[in-house]
């Protein structure tokens, strides 16, 4: 018997946080549903989850198979209820109806959205419009609101003029979320941060060259920058995808100028996949800090 107890104790001494205790939650970190862009290449399109002290709470964007990873990662969607969208290219808005559809029908109460994104223009509605035309009153998925859980939507159209100011759209509990336009062709875009417990995360979305001083700004000092890259440095993309995407010798200029801890290249195109060695050299040519490449299902802890 009193060799048993020595062995316990022992046992308990080695390893004192896989028994003695939960190892702690980290106060802020990204799960990548989608690491992909709008081709059908084996990756989900453009989505994350942010957990706060462990627990799912943020959605930013919404592709096509963020719902398949979802399930995969058996996520516990009951305390999200921010959303946030990029752009309403598909690639980033696809699965939104199903996002809603998978929180309804494992939750046990009402759920009340707060959702942001990009103003209208040319052929993309703004934000609010788009919410409506999926789930309001006479929208394509009108059932949804009433299909499990019941729904509601407050919905914040966000400025998408390069010189709009950048602006606090959350600040709770110790939450903060900012934004600042961007510019993605002529589809309106938008770019995040995410600060808790002194921590920050920034996603890019879908962003061409003109829109880097605003997103240096945004990113100032921030732990992790999410960039998302698919093209290759000038000329080896198609010349009309630079007036889209920013090319990696940018994204590591954008990197060094705004000073982030760490970088994680996202939306990854197949010739961007395949090159991961040239797009990480031309990216060092400025920048110094840790740089990663996503793939689905990656959990990313963000540190100091």
């Amino acid at each position: 018997m009193k060799t048993l107890l020595a062995l316990a104790v022992a046992v308990l001494v080695l390893f004192p946080t896989s028994l003695r205790a939960d190892p702690p939650k980290l106060a802020m970190e990204v799960v990548v549903l989608g690491s992909g862009g709008p081709r059908a290449f084996g990756r989900a399109g453009s989505s994350y989850i942010v957990l706060l002290e462990g627990t799912p709470r943020i959605l930013v964007d919404a592709g096509p198979g963020a719902f398949l990873r979802i399930g995969e990662l058996n996520l516990d969607l009951d305390k999200v209820d921010k959303v946030l969208l990029t752009h309403l290219h598909i690639d980033h808005s696809g699965d939104l109806s199903a996002f809603f559809n998978a929180r309804a029908l494992t939750s046990d109460g009402p759920i009340a959205y707060q959702m942001f994104g990009p103003d209208g223009a040319g052929l993309f509605p703004k934000t609010s419009r788009f919410v409506n035309l999926l789930v309001g009153d006479d929208g394509a998925f009108a059932y949804q609101k009433t299909f499990g859980a019941r729904e509601s939507f407050t919905v914040r159209d966000l400025a998408i003029r390069l010189d709009s100011a950048r602006n606090k759209i959350v600040d709770e509990d110790g939450l903060v979320v900012e934004e600042i336009a961007t510019h993605h062709g002529d589809c309106p875009s938008v770019a995040y941060r995410i600060s808790y417990k002194n921590l920050a995360v920034v996603f890019s979305g879908d962003m061409d060259a003109s829109a880097l001083p605003n997103l240096v700004r945004l990113a100032k000092n921030a732990d992790l920058l999410i960039f998302n890259c698919a093209v290759l440095d000038p000329p080896d993309s198609p010349s009309q995808l630079y007036d889209l995407h920013t090319p990696p010798r940018e994204i590591g200029e954008a990197a060094r100028d705004s000073a982030v801890k760490s970088l994680l290249l996202s939306h990854l195109a197949p010739d961007v996949e395949g090159q991961q060695v040239t797009v990480r050299k031309s990216i060092r040519a400025s920048y110094a800090g840790p740089v990663a490449f996503a793939n689905d299902k990656l959990r990313v802890p963000v540190a100091k």
